[in-house]
C-alpha cells in the first residue's frame, strides 16, 4: 500500500479540489490522518489507485511525498511525515 503525504495550501477548498480530482477519476479515498495549526498542516492518505493518485496530484501540480508501508513504514513513521509528533500526538493514539 502507498501512503501520500501531502502539503496542502492554507485556502478555503484546497482539501475539496484535492478530493474532487480524486473523484473524478473514479478513486477512493481508502485511509486518511492529517494535522493543522495555524496555517501549517499535512495530510496523508492512502487511495484504491497510487498511479491516479500521483496522475491527479501532478495534474494540480501539488506537491506530494510517497510512503511504502512494505518498505516498513510506522504508525510513528505517519506521525511524523504528518506532523503530529511535533503536537506531541500519534496517529496509534
Amino acid at each position: 500500500m502507498i501512503w501520500f503525504t501531502v502539503q496542502l495550501d492554507d485556502k478555503p477548498g484546497a482539501l475539496a479540489r484535492m478530493a474532487a480530482a480524486l473523484g473524478e477519476r473514479g478513486i477512493n479515498i481508502t485511509a486518511i490522518v492529517g494535522v493543522a495549526e495555524d496555517t501549517d498542516g499535512a495530510l496523508m492518505l492512502t487511495t484504491s489507485d497510487a498511479a491516479g493518485t500521483r496522475k491527479a496530484f501532478e495534474s494540480l501540480k501539488l506537491a506530494f511525498e510517497e510512503h511504502d508501508d512494505a518498505a516498513g513504514l510506522t504508525l510513528d513513521d505517519m506521525s511524523r511525515a504528518t506532523g503530529l509528533a511535533d503536537h506531541g500526538m500519534s496517529v496509534g493514539g
